[in-house]
């Protein structure tokens, strides 16, 4: 499995996510199709007092409150430029702000006395070094009955991506995440009645450019802190073009995998 503490400092990823937070939206097509996937799944937990952790530009976050069933909804991100930007985006007066780090729950909720009927996560988690406090933090803050319902990704995602930049050298270039046992373990520590989908999604770019092109501009370009550093030389860079050539399909496009988790768990009575 992967190494998680080699996930890079919190800071490092709010910078990032800061960064491209008026860019999100633009090429957020994987995002969307979870995103909307993981809303259609909830009818029958998707109501009261929610948290949205990793909230972003606020799609999730919008989209539960103009539920009836759904009372109010606290967007939590760790990246100012997205929370500022989900601000100007939306004004719904169920729907609150807040700055904080899913790793760290109870401090980020300090001034929040509120149990949630409902926590959500729209492909947030995968950036976190320390599931276990993320897990024992959502936890903590659900009120008796109360659900995780959650989209992440799992290690099967860009696989083709890995391939090609294997082709080239043996440096980590693109982000591992967890198995899938590997995280039902860590959910049953903390919750009763796991469930776990997995829906493979696959998309298709005409150039190798534009999908990590795309992924930069998502803030969701190799995080980890094993990344190969002043390896990334047009040299290198059009080795992994001409591998990953290789896969274009019988449509002469190329396909990009992501493995998607959805997941739906309730604390322990």
């Amino acid at each position: 499995m992967p190494d998680l503490n080699l996930l890079p400092d919190v800071d490092k990823v709010a910078q990032a996510f800061s960064q491209a937070a008026h860019t999100y939206d633009d090429v957020a097509g994987l995002q969307r199709i979870a995103a909307d996937q993981l809303l259609k799944k909830g009818p029958l937990v998707h109501q009261g007092k929610v948290l949205d952790i990793g909230s972003g530009t606020g799609y999730v976050s919008a989209q539960l409150a103009a539920l009836e069933a759904v009372t109010s909804v606290i967007g939590l991100d760790i990246a100012q430029g997205m929370i500022d930007y989900a601000q100007l985006c939306h004004s719904d007066k169920k729907l609150n702000w807040q700055l904080g780090d899913a790793q760290n729950l109870p401090h980020a909720l300090a001034d929040n006395v509120t149990r949630f009927d409902l926590v959500v996560s729209s492909l947030s988690i995968q950036w976190c070094k320390d599931l276990d406090a993320v897990f024992a933090g959502v936890a903590q803050c659900l009120a008796d009955g109360g659900v995780f319902h959650c989209a992440t990704l799992g290690p099967q995602t860009l696989h083709q991506l890995k391939w090609a930049w294997a082709q080239v050298d043996n440096y980590q270039h693109v982000n591992d995440f967890v198995p899938l046992e590997t995280l039902r373990n860590l959910l049953e520590k903390q919750f009763a009645d796991v469930t776990i989908e997995c829906e493979p999604v696959e998309l298709k770019y005409l150039t190798v450019h534009q999908l990590t092109r795309d992924l930069k501009q998502l803030g969701a370009s190799n995080q980890n802190a094993q990344a190969s550093q002043g390896l990334m030389g047009i040299g290198r860079f059009r080795k992994m073009v001409e591998a990953y050539e290789h896969l274009r399909d019988d449509e002469a496009q190329l396909p990009v995998t992501y493995e998607i988790y959805y997941i739906k768990a309730k604390v322990h009575k």
